[in-house]
């Protein structure tokens, strides 16, 4: 190959200057398998990561082992040094960790043409300082990390592992509201529920934060197949091992491990899961229309509608020991008066089932709001013996009850739900450590669950038409 001319030089370093992408054709990165030096890879999924981390200032990913994550931000942090005065602050687990994640700059620095090399000033194990007063700062996860930093750009790289990631988040942030990028990526720890990555990353898929939320699957790279998957699962042990390694989806990358889930993950899993035959105003699911001689009973959670908890009504069918999720009505922007106007409706289409909903100020006044409509006050439970305040008054202890209760009827398989947001919230329910009960994890709802919980305690106290469920069924219901 030909030498380039000092103008073909300079006409390169310009474009280089001007995209990451240029940047990465010029790039050579080590093999850590065979120590081989090669060129770094452009795969599809990795130009894309490189366009949103330019183009959006919040970034929240997670990924599959071995998909190119880490080198490509050991090339972010460098390409964003070619501009004067940048400061990049990368965040890792551990000392280890964050002096690898700048070991991989420097290397991609060390073997780029001359005429492409930034010029260092400083070159040590966490900084490395160049000529035009940029410079890459790397720091492990301590309780102090990020205090007082000012930043161009911010790495977290495996966030999910990070001791003190709710910490360096909180000390870092101002830096990157005053104008800095933040780029959040992980793979997922199986044995973890309630972490400030998973959090963070909850929220942003639910659209409750500003982070563009990604996924980088095990296939995303080139040559990897269906037949690969297989050959490589074989390797693995423990089936949660392989899975979390090389998730397929994201459901199974947040999936926790079957032994602290509350409810069974496998059985979770199996259900036929589907979209509904109508959904209405976007909130209301139907699955199942109004049959004669099936029972029904609702379940009720009510929040404020303002974009946080959700409002649930969960409206089951029994016919035999068979239940089966018939419809739902789901949304966390509708206000309890409005939502009331939407159940009622919903609610005479099933012929006025028994409604069970907290005693609580929210539940309370939903409840009222659909005996001003006309709804029957006698189909609505009431704890107080005397009528006086509808619901159902709902305690520690009565919570942990109906949880249990819930687990024992999806386990012995009585109960069916179509639903996928509500699989994914039961999935969420873990025993966590050091805690003596039984919650989701941090970051995600519980109002299925509460609204289900609530459902399934009305079947099982008999609570229907007449307060004692009457059982009549087709001979056509294949029911258990």
């Amino acid at each position: 190959m030909n030498e380039l001319t000092i103008e073909e030089q300079i006409a390169r370093r310009v474009e280089v200057i001007a995209s990451p992408l240029e940047l990465a054709k010029e790039t050579k990165i080590l093999n850590a398998t065979t120590s081989q030096i090669i060129s770094y890879e452009l795969w599809p999924h990795l130009v894309e990561f490189i366009r949103v981390i330019y183009n959006n200032p919040l970034i929240i990913g997670a990924k599959s082992k071995q998909v190119g994550v880490s080198w490509t931000l050991a090339l972010m942090a460098l390409h964003w040094c070619y501009k004067t005065g940048t400061n990049v602050i990368e965040l890792s687990a551990g000392e280890r960790e964050a002096t690898t994640l700048l070991d991989k700059s420097r290397f991609i620095l060390d073997h780029l043409p001359p005429y492409l090399q930034l010029t260092r000033i400083y070159d040590g194990a966490s900084l490395m300082g160049f000529t035009n007063h940029s410079r890459i700062h790397t720091l492990p996860s301590t309780k102090n990390a990020g205090v007082g930093e000012t930043a161009s750009l911010v790495i977290m790289d495996e966030n999910e592992f990070h001791e003190y990631a709710s910490e360096n988040y909180a000390n870092i942030k101002p830096a990157v509201d005053a104008g800095a990028h933040m780029v959040i990526v992980s793979t997922i720890d199986p044995t973890r529920i309630d972490t400030h990555f998973r959090m963070l990353l909850q929220g942003a898929l639910n659209g409750r934060n500003n982070f563009k939320p990604l996924f980088f699957d095990c296939f995303v790279v080139p040559g990897r197949d269906e037949e690969w998957y297989e050959r490589t699962r074989m390797d693995y042990p423990l089936e949660w091992q392989f899975t979390h390694n090389y998730p397929r989806t994201l459901e199974e990358a947040l999936s926790p491990i079957t032994g602290r889930s509350v409810f069974d993950a496998k059985m979770l899993t199996k259900m036929n899961v589907r979209d509904p035959m109508e959904t209405k105003q976007g909130v209301t699911h139907i699955y199942f229309r109004s049959t004669p001689g099936i029972d029904y009973i609702a379940g009720v959670d009510i929040a404020e509608g303002r974009g946080g908890d959700y409002s649930v009504l969960w409206l089951e069918g029994k016919q035999g020991f068979s239940r089966e999720l018939c419809a739902v009505i789901h949304s966390n922007l509708i206000q309890p008066d409005t939502f009331a106007y939407m159940s009622y409706d919903l609610l005479r289409e099933y012929h006025t089932p028994m409604v069970i909903g907290g005693a609580d100020a929210l539940g309370n006044t939903f409840l009222k709001y659909l005996v001003d409509m006309g709804y029957p006050r006698g189909r609505i439970y009431c704890s107080d013996k005397k009528k006086e305040k509808l619901g159902y008054q709902e305690t520690a202890f009565t919570q942990e009850r109906d949880l249990l209760a819930l687990e024992k009827t999806l386990r012995t398989g009585y109960l069916q739900i179509a639903y996928k947001p509500a699989i994914l919230e039961l999935l969420s329910y873990q025993y966590k450590e050091k805690k003596d009960r039984a919650e989701p994890a941090e970051g995600a709802h519980n109002d299925l669950v509460s609204a289900m919980m609530k459902c399934n305690w009305g079947f099982l106290q008999h609570i229907g038409k007449d307060d004692k469920i009457t059982i009549s069924y087709s001979k056509t219901w294949k029911g258990g």
